[in-house]
């Protein structure tokens, strides 16, 4: 099967009528599979996926449970939405064009389908033409499940997924249901179950009236296990529906949570301590500015002229040497003066020398002082600033603060007051972003209001999960009994021949079950470690996969057989897993259908990224529709992907209008790298 064409008209974001080619085009004689919807959240990548759901399935596109009336209120609020106050579209629908081959026979085949309001009522409306002729093989009232049986929903999930899919599918808690499920619906394996169940109604339909004890047993048994196994459905689809729920509450909480963002919510909490800081900055503020405007009073001018300042400093060293020389010299020429003196004392010549006369004395006296005496007078230079001693160094102290001390604590302060100021621009920047209340409390009520009921709603699904549960044991108990009834009943001799076959044919159904189930089981898990290990970048990380053909748990083995709890993947190597068990799915089911992938690599690393890239998806399927974001498919995951990929388009959503326009190509800057 090949997708050709969609179209949409007036559905969630596209206004107007829109038309996507999907066929897959050739270069240089070699099909490229990828056609890649690139588009920011909100851009309607979603739709895309929801639109083909819609147009095959209807009402079953939103789980087998869904009420009439919920679907077409779902309908209703996926109608396009104008913008401008124009009144809204009273009409939408989606076509899918597709080539199918049967029996050997390929035709393409269109099919549309739409809705129109008429007053307070939703009609629904679907066509299908077969190679340009209206479908006439089927009637038109089985039209629906001529499409549904296309792709059963069941498989469809395989085969159209996002991101959280895939990630649930990597949970142990839902892996064995969803495994089972698409287990049952890829090898057709309800058909047997089907037929098993239809010669049960053959058998209890009969007119013989003397029944024999193992066939009433036999039919005891059959009667029990499928009151039992519809319950189990029951159950089943109260779960699906419950979690369609959840999934819709989930998607509403992320809007609501978006919108708040939008408005600024996330600095509600934060008030408090944004006006708390700010008001703290203001008075950090206003120190620094004081303690500059006091520096500014004090030595911060002299620090301006830091040359004049060092000159000065020098000029009072000079004179602080002149003056020292000055009282030098005047020292010593008191000393030599008290010297020539003493030796002039008559008392000091009796005691000393009394044979010495005093002109040889006098001599003495002058040669002395004359040696004690400076050779050279200091040179007499009249002196600027005439400072004590405290007084100049109270001066050279305030110079080596003004040169040195005080830039420094300037710069600091200055540095200080730049990033006060920047803090506080900050500030006021977050403080505007706070909503008012009138805007806020709305939006925060209806958040807080999808919170509980998605906390209520998960309460619900632990409680039906484990009923689920306890059911299937149950089941399982009863389908052991119903096979002992038949065996019993095909073994014995006592029933008309009619019996006796239905009951050999039972049994032989069974067997078969097991046989097939065990067969394909046994392809599954070497397809799984097969396409694990290709994408995994721990090369035969797995060695050998376990699936419990009655549970379908899921078991890993490394080197050596050891377990390999999936528990202990990363969350990349888990939806690696979880890929890799979708494509063995569709490898061993041997169905040629398209794959749709909507946000794929939101847990992946690089590494993972490029596995993802150059080894899924251009060999995945013959036909691969990406749905993507510009940071999950980048330049360099475009560069990758590049040879595979046959077409693309661009989803940008417009405010204004409130529509999305479409253009071809991808964006246009990753373009560019890419092929820089």
């Amino acid at each position: 099967m090949i997708f050709t064409r969609l179209t949409i008209t007036d559905l969630g974001v596209f206004q107007g009528r829109h038309e996507f080619e999907l066929r897959p085009q050739s270069q240089d004689g070699e099909t490229r599979p990828l056609i890649l919807f690139g588009g920011k959240n909100g851009a309607g990548k979603t739709t895309i996926l929801e639109a083909i759901r819609l147009c095959l399935y209807g009402r079953g596109a939103l789980g087998s449970r869904v009420r009439r009336v919920d679907y077409e209120t779902y309908i209703r609020q996926r109608f396009h939405r104008r913008s401008d106050q124009s009144p809204g579209v009273l009409s939408a629908n989606v076509g899918l064009i597709f080539e199918h081959t049967h029996t050997g026979v390929r035709s393409t085949y269109d099919a549309v389908r739409s809705w129109r309001v008429e007053g307070q009522a939703l009609h629904e409306q679907i066509s299908i033409y077969k190679d340009g002729q209206l479908l006439q093989e089927i009637a038109a009232e089985h039209w629906n499940d001529f499409l549904r049986d296309l792709i059963p929903p069941g498989v469809a999930d395989l085969f159209f997924f996002d991101g959280e899919q895939i990630q649930a599918l990597a949970d142990d808690a839902s892996e064995a249901e969803a495994l089972a499920t698409a287990v049952r619906g890829l090898l057709n394996l309800d058909l047997v179950n089907r037929l098993r169940s239809d010669l049960s109604v053959y058998l209890r339909q009969q007119e013989k009236q003397d029944r024999s004890r193992l066939q009433q047993a036999m039919e005891r048994a059959q009667a029990a296990y499928e009151a039992h196994a519809q319950q189990v459905l029951e159950r089943r689809q109260d779960q699906a529906q419950l979690r369609s729920r959840l999934d819709w509450i989930s998607m509403q909480q992320d809007r609501a949570r978006q919108a708040l963002l939008r408005e600024g919510a996330g600095f509600i909490n934060q008030r408090d301590a944004l006006e708390s800081r700010r008001q703290a900055v203001a008075q950090e503020l206003e120190q620094t500015r004081a303690a500059i405007r006091e520096l500014a009073t004090k030595l911060l001018p002299f620090a301006i002229t830091p040359r004049w300042c060092l000159r000065l400093r020098d000029h009072l060293q000079q004179e602080e040497a002149i003056e020292r020389e000055r009282l030098v010299y005047a020292d010593r020429q008191v000393q030599a003066s008290e010297v020539a003196l003493k030796l002039l004392n008559p008392q000091f010549q009796e005691q000393t020398a009394p044979a010495v006369s005093p002109q040889d004395w006098a001599g003495i006296a002058s040669a002395v002082q004359a040696l004690l005496q400076s050779p050279t007078e200091p040179e007499i230079t009249a002196l600027r600033h005439s400072l004590s001693t405290q007084d100049r160094d109270t001066l050279h102290t305030w110079i080596d603060e003004a040169t040195q001390q005080v830039p420094q604590r300037l710069h600091a302060l200055a540095q200080q007051l730049e990033d006060l100021e920047s803090e506080q621009s900050r500030l006021e920047h977050a403080l505007k972003q706070v909503p008012s209340e009138v805007v806020a409390t709305p939006l925060i009520d209806e958040f807080n209001r999808f919170s509980e009921e998605r906390g209520r709603l998960e309460e619900q699904m632990a409680r039906i999960t484990e009923e689920v549960r306890q059911y299937e044991v149950h089941l399982g108990h009863l389908d052991r009994e119903r096979s002992l009834a038949w065996q019993r009943l095909a073994l014995a001799g006592d029933t008309d021949t009619r019996v006796d076959r239905a009951a050999k044919v039972q049994v032989i159904l069974e067997q078969y079950l097991a046989q097939i189930t065990a067969i394909k089981l046994q392809e599954l898990e070497q397809a799984i470690a097969h396409y694990f290990n290709l994408l995994c970048r721990k090369q035969m990380l797995v060695r050998e996969v376990k699936i419990d053909p009655e549970r379908f748990t899921v078991e890993l083995f490394g080197t050596n057989r050891t377990p390999l709890p999936k528990a202990d993947l990363s969350a990349g190597e888990k939806q690696l897993y979880a890929t890799a068990l979708l494509w063995a799915l569709r490898s061993v089911s041997g169905r040629a259908l398209p794959i749709i992938v909507d946000t794929p690599m939101g847990r992946l690393d690089s590494n993972h990224r490029e596995a993802m890239l150059t080894q899924f998806f251009p060999y995945a399927a013959h036909q691969v529709i990406l749905l993507s974001t510009d940071t999950e498919i980048d330049p360099q995951a475009y560069y990758l992907l590049k040879p595979a990929v046959s077409h693309a388009f661009v989803l940008d959503f417009d405010q204004e209008q409130g529509a999305t326009q479409v253009r071809r190509g991808y964006f246009a800057d990753q373009l560019q790298e890419a092929a820089a």
